[in-house]
């Protein structure tokens, strides 16, 4: 679920970004059928420019901010990549957990709508977790963190 659309164009020195101690800075991009105003864009810049560096080659997942609407919660989040190579997601199941690991909802999302996220890149999507989804009495509205649930074959 997409709820603006702004695309920046700011890879062009995407290869750059990786240091070579390890740590990668992903460029903060925006999904092209986003639409957000220059202030909702440098609160998404500060942001992503308190994100920790990620190791090269993961997948990343980082919760930016928990919105109420009646019983259900949007969750915006980065994702983020430090693959120097394009990634598509398709079907991902995303856990809500709390500071101690307990899981507070539980939903897969079809992320093919986000297309590819690009090499070294971060970018800001949101995640509806609707009334049925959410596993807990109560979600704190800080404290909480968003996950991929990885599954075991």
């Amino acid at each position: 679920m997409s709820l603006f659309g702004k695309r920046d164009n700011a890879a062009s020195d995407v290869h750059n970004l990786a240091n070579h101690d390890d740590a990668v800075h992903t460029v903060l991009m925006f999904h092209r059928g986003w639409d957000i105003s220059k202030q909702e864009e440098y609160v998404y810049k500060f942001h992503h420019q308190r994100l920790p560096a990620l190791k090269p080659n993961q997948i990343s997942i980082s919760g930016i901010k928990l919105t109420r609407v009646e019983d259900d919660v949007i969750i915006e989040a980065f994702l983020r990549s430090s693959i120097e190579k394009a990634v598509s997601f398709d079907i991902v199941d995303l856990l809500l957990v709390d500071g101690d690991g307990k899981f507070l909802a539980k939903k897969t999302f079809d992320l093919s709508e986000l297309g590819e996220l690009p090499a070294l890149s971060c970018m800001p999507w949101c995640f509806l977790f609707e009334a049925g989804d959410i596993l807990a009495e109560l979600i704190p509205d800080e404290g909480w963190k968003i996950a991929f649930e990885w599954k075991r074959k």
